[in-house]
């Protein structure tokens, strides 16, 4: 019985049901197209994984192709064990699958940026974040996508929308439209399906549909900002189990007042697109979050 409605399902209407939700989602927020190539972001955990087989069901409706991109960031006992998972989803979803890494795009794997940075490093999520989502676009870009699905739910999304309030960032949220509304040739629109699907309902999908994944965390999660903002969500979940979703109306009456600013105001509210002196990838600063970074990590190098 899903806790936010009472709705009683047995394991078929549950997977119908699941599918429905879905396609609801990419219709709602016009996510999709029929010609589409559609790159699906594929690292082997449950996300992920309930993602490539939602997309290839999905597919067979349509004339899209599929594609599955993983991104090895390098982190030891961790990413080889989701890579073996990401690759069956793939092999069982029938799709070309790329892989990227780290190491062959930056330099550095994940952890040794983080032994160079030393003690006086942000958290790992500070350094990968902006790594993987510039890789993740590359990556999309050279297997000719022109969208690239991610496997964020809908409790990520409502924890993205805390942090940001928390850090006094809400402006922010406008880069999560989720309808995809950011024209350049070189950015490929991200869109995420699962925006109005709760994490309890991917993992009940897994487990029903017998689709093994990556169950380990992230050995660097402790660290990250992120979890705080979930372990509030957990809480506030207990006395009202739909309060993820509310969360999620709230941001999209936010992104409707923002399609009400003259055109003439920049996609943040205040912040001009440029383009990175260095990689030449759209960005709000001279230099993208991910070459500022890479010059951090080449600084503390030569110390």
């Amino acid at each position: 019985m899903r806790p936010w409605d009472r709705t009683p399902l047995c394991v078929q209407h549950f997977n119908k049901s699941f599918l429905k939700k879905v396609q609801k989602t990419i219709n709602r927020y016009k996510m999709l197209n029929r010609s589409d190539v559609i790159a699906v972001g594929l690292s082997g955990g449950k996300d992920s994984v309930v993602m490539m087989d939602i997309m290839a069901r999905l597919q067979k409706k349509h004339d899209t192709k599929l594609i599955a991109i993983s991104i090895d960031e390098g982190i030891e006992n961790y990413r080889a064990d989701g890579l073996k998972y990401a690759k069956l989803a793939a092999e069982r979803a029938g799709v070309e699958h790329h892989f990227f890494s780290y190491k062959e795009a930056f330099g550095y794997d994940l952890d040794e940026a983080l032994i160079i940075l030393g003690e006086n490093r942000l958290a790992p999520c500070s350094y990968c974040g902006p790594f993987r989502r510039k890789l993740l676009n590359e990556a999309a870009r050279e297997v000719g996508a022109t969208k690239l699905v991610t496997g964020h739910n809908a409790d990520d999304e409502a924890q993205t929308l805390l942090m940001n309030v928390m850090r006094g960032d809400l402006l922010k949220t406008l880069h999560g439209n989720p309808t995809p509304t950011f024209k350049d040739s070189s950015f490929v629109n991200r869109v995420k399906p699962f925006r109005l699907t709760s994490e309890q309902e991917i993992v009940l999908y897994a487990n029903f549909n017998d689709l093994p994944y990556q169950e380990m965390s992230c050995p660097h999660a402790t660290e990250a900002y992120r979890g705080k903002m979930r372990e509030i969500l957990t809480e506030l979940m207990v006395d009202d189990p739909g309060v993820v979703f509310s969360i999620l109306r709230s941001a999209d009456s936010l992104h409707q007042l923002a399609a009400l600013v003259p055109k003439s105001v920049d996609h943040d509210g205040n912040k001009p697109i440029l383009r990175c002196e260095n990689c030449d990838e759209p960005t709000n600063n001279v230099l993208c979050n991910s070459c500022r970074l890479q010059e951090e990590i080449k600084k503390a190098e030569k110390v």
